[in-house]
């Protein structure tokens, strides 16, 4: 139990205040107090004030990086749909022109999908899924949904078979000028993407945009079938023959799907 003695010091020094207080002598000292402590609650006060922004700021940056990162999941989700849904299209495109121009030239086919392909400034070759088993035969020709020859097979498997595109530097296709009735020349692949269309007699009119097509002298390979533009001839008045530089119509980068024509078409 608190002495007698100290409760009466206590109760002296409270009276003693409440005298100062009344007299005035507290607010000096309550004035200085308050302005020494004031700079150091301002500074206390900013400072939370600054943790609290900041938690703030941190909580809606945190929120507006899972709604983006939300947002491009979504976007990602929905470009993976469109392509697909292009190349479904594109492929009935395809199918569509390619029954169409086969049952127009009554050609007995056998479709195929380019599995992989293998193409250098030399070389240009692709493989397809289709193989013995299904028709296919070395020297057999593969064209393209609107009829453009790609190339020819040589290589057949039981299952797949390779194409050599008319651009490989390794390409031989008996070829004429489209509407002629006679063989004019052999298309040669050059590599990258080219051809040229060789021992051409002079008496041949080539031109410029000129369409050459199969001259149909190949066992396994129907005339007429498009290979390429013309877009520049070369001729010199002492030679015998002239060639031409043309561009095969098959987009050797595009080759999605093609056709095989096999023995029993026209």
């Amino acid at each position: 139990m608190p002495r007698p003695r100290t409760i009466a010091y206590i109760g002296i020094a409270l009276i003693v205040i409440a005298l100062f207080a009344l007299a005035g002598f507290i607010r000096p000292v309550r004035d200085f107090g308050a302005r020494v402590l004031l700079p150091i609650t301002r500074v206390f006060s900013g400072f939370g004030s600054a943790v609290g922004s900041a938690l703030r700021i941190d909580r809606t940056t945190r929120e507006a990086n899972a709604r983006s990162e939300e947002l491009e999941a979504r976007l990602r989700a929905q470009v993976v749909d469109y392509v697909r849904l292009r190349a479904l299209e594109e492929e009935n495109r395809a199918l569509r022109a390619q029954a169409k121009f086969i049952s127009e030239h009554e050609f007995r086919t056998v479709g195929a999908r380019v599995i992989s392909r293998s193409v250098s400034s030399q070389t240009a070759v692709v493989e397809i899924d289709r193989g013995k088993n299904d028709g296919a035969d070395i020297g057999q020709a593969v064209i393209t949904e609107d009829g453009f020859i790609v190339g020819k097979i040589v290589r057949a498997g039981d299952r797949t078979s390779s194409v050599m595109l008319l651009s490989d530097t390794r390409s031989r296709l008996a070829a004429t000028v489209v509407g002629s009735d006679r063989v004019t020349g052999i298309v040669e692949g050059r590599g990258n993407a080219v051809a040229h269309f060789t021992l051409v007699p002079q008496e041949v009119t080539l031109e410029k945009d000129g369409v050459i097509v199969t001259a149909g002298t190949e066992e396994k390979v129907p005339g007429d079938l498009p290979i390429g533009l013309v877009i520049d001839v070369e001729r010199k008045p002492t030679d015998p023959f002239q060639n031409a530089v043309i561009e095969p119509l098959a987009p050797v980068d595009r080759l999605r799907l093609v056709s095989i024509i096999v023995p029993g078409g026209n």
